[in-house]
């Protein structure tokens, strides 16, 4: 059998000339595409058969089939290019995506060929799509009226983000920390100074308390100080302590220590990054608050109606008065910017309507509630609350 891996460049490389070499008994090419190199492809030949994956199908249970097998020619492969890959960083800023890894496993012969079930497989991390209500962007347009935008706060909180993603824990608790030193440190820098600093200041403790009130703990926490930290339910005191105490492991560490961070090994990092992050987020989120002033929540429907982007949305419903044995039936209307109906504007619709119910009528019992959009037959949402009797069927 016949293994190929292609390993693509994070960004365009330009190779003026290149050849085969020897990797592992198999050989490394560079692959091109107008005139670039965009990955490497090292190929493998006389490889058992068992390195490609194969299917187990089951007779019971839920699970129809499995696919077991391993390439262990893989795990290898990606050692000596991560390897590899840090001496050219030496010199040049180049990242090869050993991560986004493509394999393909192709028979030799026709009754090779015949054997192998799964011809490839590829590796990879999703690119999610941001989902961005037009009403932020324009609240942040009117903000950016009378208001400089938190440049220093964005771009640090982006960074520590973007870190995040790649799954770069210590800079992005180092973009962390940076931001949360540099607002509330008022100046300090030595461990007992900068604890003082940070401890005095009622905004960041409330910040602190806000973050860590409902923290989302990672899968994999056994190397991590900062997770028995956390799942000790700390004082904002205890996790600024800690913060600061990581920040001159990290900052300041040094390699010679017996327990030395190491730049290839980011796992044990994983919940301090995501800590830093949650309070470097709150930073930021404060920082934007010229974006919900009231008036500009005004200016925004004005808008969408100037523009006529309306939506009236007629809920009719029925409900039963305590002590009644008759339902009574009433419909209300809501008017919403927009020009179309989305998921999240018939929650929105539908938690008000709720809302609303609740406050003028907090003893009754709703039945049920229909919305449509005024003036079409398009149904928005059904609502049918069950009685203890109807319940009881």
């Amino acid at each position: 059998m016949r293994i190929r891996y292609r390993v693509p460049f994070k960004r365009k490389i330009l190779i003026d000339d290149h050849w085969d070499i020897p990797m592992q008994g198999g050989k490394l090419r560079v692959i091109e595409k107008n005139r670039h190199a965009e990955a490497l492809e090292i190929i493998f030949e006389h490889q058992p058969i068992d390195y490609a994956p194969a299917v187990m199908k089951h007779t019971e249970g839920e699970i129809v089939a499995t696919i077991t097998g391993r390439d262990h020619r893989m795990t290898l492969v990606k050692h000596q290019l991560d390897n590899a890959i840090t001496f050219l960083e030496c010199f040049h800023d180049v990242e090869l995506m050993t991560d986004e890894m493509e394999v393909s496993y192709e028979g030799e012969t026709p009754e090779e060929d015949a054997t192998i079930v799964i011809k490839g497989s590829s590796f990879g991390r999703s690119s999610q799509t941001l989902p961005l209500s037009f009403d932020m962007i324009t609240r942040a347009i009117m903000a950016a009226e009378h208001h400089d935008g938190p440049r220093f706060e964005a771009t640090l909180v982006g960074s520590a983000r973007k870190a995040l993603a790649r799954q770069e824990f210590i800079n992005s608790f180092r973009y962390s920390f940076l931001l949360i030193e540099s607002l509330f440190g008022d100046g300090q820098f030595k461990k007992a100074s900068l604890q003082i600093a940070l401890k005095a200041s009622k905004e960041f403790l409330d910040i602190v308390e806000f973050a860590i009130k409902d923290v989302i703990f990672t899968k994999d926490n056994r190397s991590s100080d900062t997770a028995t930290m956390l799942a000790a339910k700390p004082t904002a005191e205890e996790v600024i302590d800690h913060l600061i105490e990581k920040r001159g492991f990290y900052f300041h560490g040094n390699v010679k220590r017996k327990d030395a961070w190491r730049p290839d090994e980011q796992g044990a990092a994983e919940s301090l990054a995501l800590l830093a992050a949650a309070i470097a987020t709150r930073i930021s989120m404060k920082a934007a608050d010229p974006m919900f002033e009231l008036d500009l929540e005004k200016r925004h429907y004005e808008h969408a109606m100037q523009a006529g982007a309306k939506i009236v949305f007629d809920i009719k419903f029925k409900f039963r008065e305590p002590a009644e044995d008759f339902d009574r039936q009433n419909n209300i209307k809501i008017n919403m910017a927009g020009t179309k109906v989305t998921p999240r504007t018939s929650f929105a619709v539908a938690q008000h309507f709720l809302e609303v119910f609740q406050e003028h009528q907090p003893a009754s019992h709703l039945l049920e509630a229909r919305c449509t959009v005024q003036g079409s037959d398009q149904k928005v949402f059904d609502l049918t609350f069950y009685s203890p009797e109807e319940r009881a069927k």
